[in-house]
């Protein structure tokens, strides 16, 4: 073993082997063994996502890229406060879970209107909403709930 090298805890989720920038619906159902969360609203960040790798852009094209590079979007990002551990208030903590909730789909647009009856980003800091594991496509997805969590 290298001085870089160390051994992976054991306890480590397989889906953090690749690093994601944003929540994941493995987030929900296995690593918190729940079908949705309430969080509240942290910030709201315009964040530069590549929808589909193969989706390119014939004016990024280069020598090592000659049909161009994957378009990039830019996208709303969501983040939330965390959540203190009990017992270990007294403690520094993060003040925000570190993967933000991609806004990719219309659905969430209206649900964060309904659930929290903002109508511009500022209004959204501070609000609590529902996240959510749902299907679409048959595929597991994760939505915001149109209906403001319960108190």
């Amino acid at each position: 073993m290298n001085a870089q090298s160390k051994p992976v805890d054991p306890n480590t989720p397989l889906d953090d082997f690749q690093p994601a920038r944003f929540l994941k619906v493995s987030d929900l159902l296995e690593r918190w063994k729940m079908q949705e969360i309430t969080v509240t609203i942290a910030r709201v960040m315009d964040e530069v996502t590549i929808p589909n790798a193969k989706d390119l852009d014939p004016t990024t094209a280069d020598e090592w890229h000659p049909k161009g590079k994957p378009r990039e979007v830019i996208q709303k990002v969501l983040y939330f406060r965390q959540k203190p551990k009990p017992g270990i208030e007294h403690i520094s903590q993060p003040a925000e879970f570190p993967r933000g909730y991609l806004v990719s789909a219309k659905v969430d647009i209206q649900s964060l209107k309904t659930a929290t009856k903002a109508t511009t980003a500022g209004e959204l800091i501070g609000k609590r909403i529902v996240i959510m594991a749902a299907e679409y496509n048959h595929q597991a997805v994760l939505r915001i709930s149109p209906m403001p969590p319960m108190e």
